[in-house]
């Protein structure tokens, strides 16, 4: 049986890993493409040979040591290296999801790709899942969770700001500018009503 692929996306701090969690406590399988993609920047494996072999990113490493903050600040502050670094990993991370997805034998699973909009190498999902929250909510997360300031969190807002279209091509739009309690209460409605639950 081939479950539904249900992709679960949004901006940075909109509240993403936030549904995914309340998902997992319902007892679905989760797949994160933050997660495999850790794995996969690992020393020796294909993205970290992708990025080191690029020669683009030199100022990330430190001999054999890839610095992850150096390589964010990086691509935050230049779009165009962000594109690059898109283009070596993101069809590795892509590979290793469909991997996963086909031990699963299940009605459905959740794959959380953030970026899923602005990647080139399309995923077949079955729906579009969008979680979105207002800017002020988003800048205090994400300086909160990121430790950084709020001029950092703002330009790592802006690296992502293409929004346009991504309502219109999303079946599910969460709003989570409130709390976790009420963006509980909206996803068991959705389950409910998809019948998943």
């Amino acid at each position: 049986m081939n479950p539904s692929k249900i992709v679960i996306t949004g901006t940075i701090a909109s509240g993403k890993s936030t549904l995914s969690n309340l998902l997992k406590e319902y007892g679905f399988d989760l797949i994160s493409a933050d997660e495999i993609n850790k794995k996969l920047l690992e020393k020796g494996e294909k993205n970290y040979l992708a990025i080191k072999n690029s020669r683009c990113f030199d100022q990330a490493f430190d001999g054999e040591f890839l610095d992850k903050k150096k390589l964010a600040e990086i691509i935050f502050s230049d779009p165009k290296k962000l594109s690059l670094l898109n283009e070596l990993t993101h069809k590795n991370i892509l590979e290793e999801i469909n991997k996963e997805i086909s031990r699963i034998s299940k009605k459905a699973v959740f794959i959380e790709i953030p970026l899923y909009f602005q990647m080139k190498e399309k995923f077949a999902a079955d729906e579009v899942w969008l979680v979105m929250a207002n800017e002020q909510v988003q800048l205090q997360r994400l300086a909160k969770r990121d430790g950084i300031d709020l001029t950092f969190a703002k330009t790592k807002l802006e690296s992502q700001k293409t929004t346009e279209n991504m309502i219109d091509k999303s079946q599910v739009v969460f709003d989570n500018s409130s709390s976790v309690d009420e963006l509980n209460k909206k996803l068991k409605e959705i389950l409910e009503k998809k019948d998943l639950l």
